[in-house]
């Protein structure tokens, strides 16, 4: 097996305050910031960091990743709010910044701000639209080129400081949700600080958590898995299943809590990038781009009645007893409850992620939205990707009306 490149990381409570060093010892003076206000909601952290790169000689353009750039101080502005990571975004920032003398780019804020600055490291490399590049929607691949890249997350959920891939998405008659990727992509460096994520709001932090908990059981039972991504995942699921519920009921103070959910975080983007993901996230990208959904609020809500669906295939089929076995090594980590029956341990992730589905209480699709013909048209665009049980379009249907 293969494993891709890892970011140089730096974890752990006030690990922010290294951002100004990291940058100095790699000869880094001019950046441009994607931010997310929300992420830097507290003053006395915002204040400090501009400080901090000030003294440090760090000469910064900031820019928010929600919206087009139109002047305002993106520090202070209060306008925006929900969005993913848009190609007209990165776009217009890298005309802007064509051509200037910025040396790398820093991104703070959740997986969308990340996504949003890891495209744009790339897009100052290349000529044509973002979205040229995108896969399944452009007719190029990305070369490659990009600026140095710096990924601190303040949300524990898609891991994409890990990952090679930016997700990029439109919502429209032609909406898409789609990946910028290449090996290059990964982030140059990872800080994650767990300590950020404690002013993360309580409905943020349970449909981002979901998320990483989907794409560490996806990667685990993925069939593009190997030695490496099971270890991983494994230890992520038992530092989800200790640290989930704390950080949901909790986080405004729970630092041990948000660190344990961040380096789930970061583990279900390595498993991602290197094992790939199932049905879940296979349905969520083309869910993109047709309704405005956050993505941690759409994976959240698949992964009981897909992970109970796909147990009702595989109880049925001679040769899933290795699947089934890790189904259930699963189930004894994520609750943190040894022995019993290979029966009981999958009942055991089933029950877990139902209590983790109840305490998030995250709105069903239909509050997006979601009706018949958004499901069948997302039923019909998505896939299973790597799943141990392929699911048919007509599963896949009643997979997201059983979520409504």
């Amino acid at each position: 097996f293969t494993m891709s490149a890892a970011p140089e990381l730096h974890f752990g409570a006030g690990s922010l305050e290294s951002l100004p060093s990291i940058l100095r010892s790699r000869g880094l003076q001019r950046i441009l910031l994607v931010i997310s206000r929300s992420a830097l909601s507290d003053l006395e952290t915002r204040a400090g960091l501009r400080r901090a790169l000030e003294e440090a000689g760090i000469h910064y353009r900031a820019y928010r990743y929600d919206r087009l750039p139109d002047g305002e101080d993106p520090w202070t502005a209060d306008r925006g709010g929900y969005g993913e990571a848009s190609p007209e975004v990165v776009d217009a920032v890298a005309a802007l910044e064509r051509g200037r003398d910025a040396e790398a780019v820093v991104a703070i804020g959740g997986g969308s701000a990340v996504d949003t600055g890891k495209a744009l490291s790339a897009a100052l490399r290349h000529e044509k639209p973002i979205a040229t590049y995108l896969e399944g929607v452009g007719t190029e691949s990305p070369t490659g080129r990009k600026l140095p890249f710096i990924a601190v997350p303040t949300t524990a959920g898609t891991g994409t400081e890990a990952t090679m891939n930016a997700v990029l998405a439109s919502v429209g008659k032609h909406g898409f949700k789609k990946s910028l990727r290449h090996p290059v992509f990964v982030p140059d460096v990872a800080v994650i600080d767990p300590s950020l994520q404690l002013g993360c709001p309580r409905a943020i932090t349970a449909a981002s958590g979901m998320d990483a908990i989907a794409q560490l059981l996806e990667a685990y039972v993925s069939t593009n898995a190997n030695p490496l991504t099971d270890a991983l995942a494994l230890d992520g699921l038992a530092a989800a299943g200790r640290s989930f519920l704390r950080a949901v009921d909790r986080g405004e103070s729970d630092i041990d809590a948000r660190a344990g959910m961040a380096y789930a975080a970061y583990l279900s983007g390595s498993c991602l990038a290197n094992a790939g993901l199932g049905v879940v996230h296979g349905l969520a990208g083309p869910a993109g781009g047709h309704a405005v959904i956050p993505h941690g609020v759409f994976c959240g809500a698949l992964l009981g009645p897909a992970t109970e669906m796909l147990m009702e295939r595989l109880v049925t089929r001679r040769d899933a007893m290795g699947v089934l076995s890790k189904f259930a090594a699963a189930g004894r980590v994520l609750s943190g409850r040894a022995g019993g029956s290979l029966e009981a341990r999958i009942q055991m992730l089933l029950d877990r992620i139902a209590e983790f589905t109840r305490s998030s209480a995250l709105p069903g699709l239909a509050s997006f939205g979601f009706d018949d013909r958004i499901i069948t048209m997302v039923a019909a665009e998505g896939n299973s990707k790597n799943s141990p049980v392929q699911f048919s379009e007509a599963e896949r249907v009643d997979l997201l009306r059983r979520c409504l």
